[in-house]
């Protein structure tokens, strides 16, 4: 007789011990399990944030929270009226970690250390007695049909299972198992990607950053602003990485083929630029313009331009 366990879980991320530790908690005397294919726990949770882990984000309102995500606010608004960043602060919390807020809205452990994060989570599986195997992949999964139970085939057994979570992220190996058993796959496309960009006004400007720019795709709705750097290869920051998740569909259908529009200066618009240089050509008339360098761009740039 093959081994029964009430949950499996294939993934050994964070999302998959959150899972796995809330299931058992809620289920006295549940058999769960994780299986995860590499050698490695948590490996995500222990980069984030740059080794600090960056939990969750101070926006504790479900409505304003959806607003963060290029996709899916429909679908994501049940789901946070019923567990969001102040529920994430407070299960942290009941298990002795606590989280801080930084002036920008992310928040860390208050040891700045994404190790702490880790021994929580082990911890907690530990105290609900979940079983967890590394260096075991799924190989197949096959629903109840006949049988109550799913049949989980693995790298190294065949288990039943009452119930299935996967939190694989983005295996395409699991998303070509899973269509196999009738599930729908919407494939993605990348996101939070910078700008290559050949352009000889910023070939010299590598680690220029203005705080206030706004970057449009022309031809099209989408724009963001924020802070913006010039690379090596073109452009990224904030407002280049927030265009890029908001318009990844868009790009992706133009094979990532765009031309983009810069404002430099998002307190100034067309019209107000020309009134300041109409101010700068009134006062400043024997001056050369290139020393005279537009509001909140560095001089570097603004003698490019």
């Amino acid at each position: 007789m093959l081994p029964v366990f009430d949950l499996v879980v294939v993934g050994g991320g964070a999302a998959g011990f959150f899972a796995a530790i809330n299931y058992a908690m809620l289920h006295k005397n549940a058999k769960v399990l994780i299986i995860e294919k590499g050698t490695q726990l948590l490996g995500k949770v222990k980069v984030s944030g740059g080794g600090r882990c960056n939990v969750t984000h101070a926006c504790f309102d479900a409505k304003e929270l959806t607003k963060f995500y290029p996709r899916g606010a429909k679908e994501l608004l049940g789901a946070f009226h019923r567990f969001q960043p102040n529920d994430t602060i407070e299960w942290f919390k009941q298990r002795g970690v606590a989280i801080k807020k930084e002036a920008d809205g992310r928040m860390f452990p208050v040891t700045d250390s994404s190790q702490t994060i880790i021994d929580c989570f082990l911890n907690e599986s530990q105290k609900y007695g979940i079983k967890i195997n590394t260096q075991e992949g799924l190989k197949a999964l096959f629903p109840p049909k006949e049988k109550k139970y799913w049949e989980v085939i693995t790298t190294t057994q065949s288990l039943y299972a009452k119930a299935v979570m996967m939190t694989t992220g983005s295996s395409e190996q699991m998303w070509k198992l899973l269509a196999a058993i009738g599930h729908n796959i919407e494939l993605p496309v990348p996101s939070l990607f910078t700008f290559n960009v050949a352009d000889k006004r910023i070939s010299n400007l590598p680690g220029i950053a203005v705080k206030k720019a706004v970057v449009k795709i022309e031809g099209s709705k989408l724009k963001e602003q924020g802070a913006l750097l010039i690379t090596h290869w073109g452009f990224s920051g904030p407002a280049v990485l927030k265009l890029s998740a908001w318009g990844a569909r868009h790009l992706h259908s133009v094979d990532y083929k765009f031309a983009i529009a810069v404002n430099w200066n998002y307190n100034y618009d067309f019209e107000a630029a020309l009134a300041y240089f109409g101010e700068q050509q009134k006062y400043n008339a024997k001056q050369k313009i290139i020393n005279h360098s537009f509001p909140e761009i560095p001089s570097r740039l603004w003698q490019s331009i």
